[in-house]
């Protein structure tokens, strides 16, 4: 009995100094688990594998301040009209043988021709696939492309809206038409085509002007026909039109003042966040704010009693990098004393955000 009962207390003992081991073994870990999440590392990282792994959503190692934006000015569209190609064929135009206008969800060009109705409305329907192909791969942020072809007298012989983001590579002009969200044809282009051409004189929704005034045709063949010699007549439809849709008579166009393009630049460069610019078009009357916006970036900000306050972009916030830090803004080299969604914007200028640490 004495054996045994000696046999037990040691048994029973060795389990109390096991357990003593094990409570100082996980004490140990707990303290030092909270010194690693204290520090940002994860205590479990040693089992491998991303199962017990947290990020939080959105988040990133470093702040991203590149810009997404891809908005671009009128000399922009006109410079790539200049090169322009479907497939392998040259479907080019002299900048200074198009209007050009940036509205918000679009891009409106405007040309007149005297070739053959065939080689006008083949041409067109063309320029306006290679256009929004192009402004598709360049991230433009517009809907659709709407390309105008007059004759020498100012009448248009075919508009067509193209969809930006359908792809069209060596398709026939029935074709590209086909995937037009709308165009329509003039009677006397109609006409001059003949018979075998595979389209018909419209098709989808009658394509509209920057201010939503549908584009003029005339449907009936006239007597006169196209006129195909140049003329003193004005050629600009996205002026005239515009302008008796609006019963304005003076010289200035609404297309003209529809948008605004300036310059943004978000500068993070003081604490290694980079520099990051982008041309944005904007409507006209939009302020620092809006252009900010545009430019596609992540921005936190809110209301204060002096307006509107940018307190991050790109992820890069405030006090990050000490307590005066945070983000300013400039314009032309300026810093204006009002808030960002107050300076409103007349087109040309240059914006700078840049992050300061007070030091």
């Amino acid at each position: 009995m004495a054996n045994s009962a000696r046999r037990n207390s040691g048994a029973a003992q060795a389990v109390r100094v096991v357990v003593a081991v094990l409570a100082a073994l996980v004490i140990a870990f707990c303290g030092w688990s909270a010194y690693q999440y204290a520090n940002g590392s994860d205590p479990l990282a040693f089992l491998g594998g991303n199962t017990l792994q947290t990020v939080e959503e959105g988040s990133s190692s470093s702040p991203s301040l590149e810009l997404t934006s891809s908005s671009v000015t009128d000399d922009d569209v006109k410079g790539q009209i200049a090169q322009l190609k479907y497939g392998s064929d040259d479907v080019s135009l002299s900048t200074g043988d198009v209007n050009v206008v940036l509205g918000k969800d679009g891009i409106w060009i405007e040309n007149a021709s005297d070739s053959t109705a065939d080689d006008a409305i083949t041409s067109t329907a063309r320029r306006a696939a290679a256009l929004a192909s192009w402004a598709h791969e360049a991230n433009v942020k517009v809907s659709h492309v709407t390309w105008i072809a007059e004759d020498m007298a100012g009448s248009v012989r075919i508009v067509v809206s193209y969809p930006v983001g359908r792809a069209s590579k060596n398709e026939d002009t029935a074709q590209i038409l086909a995937g037009c969200d709308g165009y329509r044809i003039s009677g006397d282009a109609y006409a001059a085509l003949g018979k075998d051409h595979g389209f018909k004189q419209e098709a989808g929704d009658a394509p509209v002007l920057p201010d939503d005034a549908e584009v003029t045709v005339i449907e009936q063949a006239t007597s006169q026909g196209e006129v195909l010699v140049k003329t003193t007549e004005s050629h600009s439809v996205l002026v005239a039109q515009s302008q008796a849709a609006s019963g304005s008579g003076s010289s200035s166009s609404a297309q003209a003042d529809a948008s605004i393009t300036v310059s943004v630049t978000v500068d993070g460069s003081a604490v290694g966040a980079g520099s990051s610019s982008a041309s944005v078009s904007i409507p006209a009357g939009a302020t620092v704010y809006d252009a900010l916006c545009a430019t596609g970036v992540s921005i936190n900000a809110g209301n204060t009693q002096f307006g509107l306050y940018v307190s991050s972009i790109g992820g890069l916030a405030e006090k990050e990098h000490g307590g005066k830090s945070g983000w300013t803004y400039y314009v032309n080299g300026v810093m204006p004393m009002t808030s960002c969604a107050n300076y409103k914007l007349a087109g040309g200028e240059k914006i700078v955000w840049r992050y300061v640490t007070g030091e």
